[in-house]
């Protein structure tokens, strides 16, 4: 053990009787441990109890130096279901930092993070944890065409939770929108944290809202119909995963929106690579790089917002932002 750790109470393992009351209590403080049970796995140890099959093995229950329950939770659901008591293999005082690689060396996800430290719903938390690791990279310097590598600890999600919030019920809303327009819920957050960056949410709202079906009330060249359509058209019917590119161009039709500008189409940004060029004179044909293109730049709050686009309510709203 380092000198860092020496704060803390040696790990060390027990056996003893599990009853439903040690299991009850365990379960009140799995606050760290939020990834919902699957229910499939309560059952199938509650069989295996009914059954008098349950064995005193390696594998058992597991708490981390603040108490907190991290591995054997479906077994304490299903003893204080059942009612029986039981012999197990107990360890306590792990490392919080255990709970990553615990269950048969499943790795969890940044969606079973986020739902442990949010307690949002894991289909909600999914894209919120994929939303948080895009920003992450972005805030690093990252390139583009990086923002969706690497993991995230449940430490780093922590903080990132605390740094870009976001409620339940508005990413619910961009999940609704993600599949009106056949596009990435994802992306549609990364852009929505992205933009209120620089203008308030209010703001935001006025393109955000009036996406997907809702853009169906606009006529001619509308942003907010540019982008649905176009991502209708693109996707052709299937809900995208193309988070990133999904991010920039709902941030492009979102600058046009509010500098009352016309957009044609909303094109994907240009990955880098090689392209073979003629020359003119010669005819000899020569290979020529080429740089991605540059993730697009929110508008920023110091223009006059255009009415071009926005009817009489939206206008009243920008008067009381």
């Amino acid at each position: 053990m380092s000198s860092e750790d020496s704060s803390h109470p040696l790990v060390h393992t027990e056996i003893i009787d599990i009853t439903p009351d040690k299991c009850t209590e365990w379960m009140k403080k799995r606050a760290c441990n939020r990834v919902p049970l699957k229910r499939s796995n309560v059952e199938k140890f509650k069989t295996i109890l009914h059954g008098g099959q349950f064995r005193t093995t390696h594998q058992g229950f597991a708490l981390d130096w603040h108490g907190c329950l991290i591995d054997g939770q479906h077994r304490a659901a299903a003893i204080i279901e059942t009612g029986l008591t039981v012999t197990a293999q107990v360890t306590y005082n792990l490392d919080p930092e255990t709970f990553a690689a615990i269950d048969g060396g499943r790795v969890r996800s940044a969606g079973d993070f986020v739902a442990q430290i949010t307690e949002m719903k894991l289909s909600v938390a999914n894209v919120y944890g994929a939303a948080l690791k895009i920003l992450a990279n972005r805030t690093a310097g990252l390139h583009w065409t990086r923002w969706t590598t690497g993991r995230l600890t449940a430490e780093e999600l922590q903080n990132l939770v605390s740094k870009w919030p976001a409620g339940e019920d508005r990413i619910l809303s961009l999940i609704s929108k993600g599949r009106q327009c056949h596009s990435s819920a994802t992306g549609l957050l990364v852009a929505y944290k992205i933009i209120t960056e620089e203008w308030p949410e209010s703001i935001a709202d006025l393109f955000f809202d009036y996406i997907g079906e809702a853009s169906q009330e606009f006529i001619g060249r509308d942003p907010r119909s540019m982008y649905t359509n176009t991502m209708l058209n693109v996707n052709r019917g299937v809900v995208s995963r193309d988070s990133v590119q999904q991010s920039a161009q709902a941030i492009k039709a979102f600058n046009a929106l509010i500098s009352g500008e016309s957009i044609g189409t909303l094109k994907k940004m240009k990955m880098s690579g090689v392209k073979t060029v003629a020359d003119r004179r010669t005819g000899k044909a020569t290979r020529q790089e080429y740089l991605a293109d540059r993730y697009p730049d929110v508008i920023p709050p110091a223009i006059n917002i255009s009415d071009k686009w926005l009817d009489e309510s939206s206008s009243l709203l920008l008067d009381r932002s």
